[in-house]
């Protein structure tokens, strides 16, 4: 239930819904129609405070304060979900972009090589039946967290450029990166990403004991047929207690990652606070590539009707706040989405804007007269008042590059 509240009392991790004035009477940029944002630093609670005399807080929203929780929540609900609280946003971190993203495309390149070499071996071992160590996942994914930590858009980038086919390798480190840059921005603690890593890029490892037959069914699949795809979350369980210095953990995130919040998902039906925070990180980054891959079953999703479902989801599939924080993390326009601008130029987003959304930096690709860009050239959206002189551009909307005859992979050297 919404309250309003005083800004006096407004306290950091409040998920403020609403002001005392309509949005676009204040300087905020919120995504879409979620008009609302949660207080993380105290420069953003002096800014609220400033403008506002009151505001509207949604305490199921709120991360940091237990004072307004919602009280339709029994009390061992309450206890659960204050241990949660406490242990993953009380502890946050604040990870600010150690370097630019140019500097971070060679290093990050280099270990996602490494990434999908380790995943395929690990992958092919595993279905053979031999012993595999968890070591060298280990290492692969801490050095992808400190990488996410240096720069998240660096990875973000990469891995939409050069890991755009449909293998399980590439979703699997598509899931990964994603779920730490979404960990990053929850300022999840250096050990909980590394769980959240290792469990995202291994979780669905049990679909190979799955006939390829039922993963690409066309034609929707029976009760039986249901369940034995769903059977992959045991396999995976299975092959990840068998290899050596696999944390529990990691273990409860891939046991746990398709339970839904309404007690809707599986293996255990589990619902609400019974289910690990961390498996809602993983769970809801695999749901939101899994709308923007291609399937035989369905047509791709964009970036935006990806979030719009995950929005529809709400307090459904995944808790209402956290889905509202993922759309903040991966923002109107993700690092690798194409967009027209009103120039008549066409771009690719190479690093987002996290203050303005719509403002991020763009590499032209293609001119105002429809000519592909021998030498693309990147300008930052949000920098443009610094050229009083030119009509600044603005995006109007998502491009197809298909449309522009735009390979995304033709870019990849550029990155690098």
């Amino acid at each position: 239930m919404i309250r309003k509240i005083s800004t006096e009392d407004l306290m950091l991790g409040m998920y403020v819904a609403e002001l005392d004035r309509p949005w676009e009477a204040a300087p905020f940029e919120p995504p879409f129609d979620l008009q609302g944002f949660v207080i993380r630093k105290i420069e953003e609670l002096e800014r609220v405070q400033t403008l506002c005399r009151y505001v509207y807080i949604d305490p199921n929203l709120g991360l940091g304060s237990t004072k307004y929780l919602s009280e339709s929540y029994t009390d061992e609900d309450m206890a659960h979900m204050v241990e949660q609280i406490t242990h993953h946003v009380s502890l946050n971190e604040f990870y600010p972009e150690l370097i630019p993203v140019e500097e971070e495309y060679e290093r990050a390149q280099e270990i996602l090589n490494d990434t999908h070499e380790v995943y395929q071996r690990v992958v092919k071992d595993l279905d053979a039946g031999k012993t595999v160590s968890g070591k060298s996942v280990e290492e692969v994914v801490g050095a992808l967290v400190q990488s996410v930590l240096r720069n998240p858009a660096a990875t973000a980038w990469l891995v939409q450029l050069k890991h755009r086919d449909e293998s399980s390798y590439a979703q699997a480190i598509s899931v990964c990166v994603l779920a730490l840059s979404f960990g990053r921005f929850l300022g999840l603690p250096i050990k909980d990403m590394h769980y959240v890593g290792i469990a995202a890029l291994l979780q669905d490892v049990g679909k190979i004991k799955i006939p390829i037959t039922l993963l690409e069914k066309t034609e929707p699949l029976t009760g039986v047929e249901r369940q034995r795809v769903r059977q992959h979350v045991d396999y995976s369980l299975l092959m990840l207690r068998s290899m050596e210095e696999v944390n529990k953990e990691v273990l409860e995130i891939v046991w746990s990652h398709h339970e839904r919040f309404d007690g809707t998902g599986y293996p255990r039906r589990l619902s609400k606070s019974r289910i690990n925070t961390l498996a809602f990180i993983t769970g809801m980054a695999d749901s939101y590539e899994a709308m923007m891959s291609e399937r035989p079953y369905r047509e791709t999703k964009t970036s935006f009707e990806a979030l719009m479902e995950l929005y529809g989801q709400r307090d459904k599939s995944f808790p209402g706040g956290l889905v509202e924080q993922f759309i903040q993390c991966v923002g109107i326009f993700p690092v690798g989405s194409f967009v027209k601008l009103n120039t008549k130029e066409v771009g690719i987003v190479v690093h987002r804007n996290r203050v303005q959304q719509l403002k991020p930096r763009v590499m032209i690709l293609i001119d105002r007269h429809g000519n592909k860009l021998s030498h693309p050239q990147t300008i930052d959206l949000a920098a443009q008042y610094l050229l009083p002189t030119k009509t600044p551009r603005i995006i109007t909307s998502i491009a197809d590059p298909k449309e522009y005859d735009l390979n995304p992979t033709e870019f990849f050297d550029l990155a690098s």
